[in-house]
């Protein structure tokens, strides 16, 4: 199971030469800008982390190695280590410009991953981000514009050793204020049912830091179906009970 990474961030200097003496000033084709600065820290928790199975667990981890040192409703601190300048001119996704931040434990600073990338991306140009990515494009991809936030969500359908088809769905958030992601949810379900359930958030005061599983679709179901089952057996306990009564009490009734 390959994790599909929809934004890669690697810089690339654009050096533009001329065969003249005066070279013509280059365009910039994009409004981008950094909505942070070096330094900086921002709040994060883990609001749910949900596996069916733990044989699960190293399949997430295998692609999002900073989930193994967070912990279910306790804060974890990102600083951003570094900021790529912004090219004026960017004809490729592999010259969009990239952060590095470091993650680490709120309650004891330990360190939880360095040179975490794509927590942070340029702002003042999402429409750029989406054409520079093809993201329109991209099948399975359903991009999300708001006034306060920028995203997407990515579904794909994944089959398990075990031939168990799995429904792969994952959704990121990101402010349009400052860049820094907002929501991330990472899920894996079968028939309506969830293997894998993980919710990391940009976290504020007043912000729950543990958020409850969702009532799964096969529960649903089995209670729909024992109702149903109910009833049924009250008509027929129902219609048993009537046959039995003494012919006056029916004519009666």
């Amino acid at each position: 199971m390959l994790k599909q990474r929809v934004l890669s961030l690697a810089l690339v200097l654009i050096v533009i030469c001329s065969s003249t003496p005066l070279a013509a000033e280059a365009q910039a084709n994009n409004t981008l800008e950094w909505g942070v600065d070096v330094g900086e820290e921002f709040t994060y928790v883990m609001q749910r982390a949900y596996f069916a199975d733990p044989s699960y667990i190293p399949l997430v981890v295998g692609h999002y190695s900073f989930v193994s040192g967070m912990i279910v409703g306790e804060k974890a601190i990102l600083r951003i280590v570094s900021l790529n300048e912004i090219p004026m001119l960017i004809n490729e996704s592999s010259q969009m410009p990239q952060s590095l931040c470091n993650l680490e434990r709120a309650n004891d600073s330990v360190p939880i991953i360095s040179g975490l990338q794509d927590f942070v991306y340029p702002i003042g140009d999402w429409d750029f981000i989406v054409q520079m990515n093809n993201l329109s494009a991209q099948e399975g991809i359903t991009l999300i514009d708001t006034a306060e936030e920028w995203g997407f969500t990515g579904a794909t359908t994944l089959l398990f050793p075990d031939n168990t088809v799995v429904a792969n769905t994952i959704e990121l958030r990101y402010e349009k204020e400052n860049g820094t992601l907002n929501y991330m949810r990472l899920r894996y379900s079968t028939l309506g049912t969830d293997l894998i359930d993980i919710i990391i958030v940009n976290w504020h005061s007043g912000m729950p830091t543990i958020v409850s599983e969702g009532i799964q679709t096969t529960t649903i179901l089995i209670v729909a179906i024992a109702s149903v089952v109910g009833i049924i057996v009250f008509i027929i306990v129902y219609q048993g009970y009537r046959s039995k009564k003494p012919v006056v009490q029916k004519l009666g009734e």
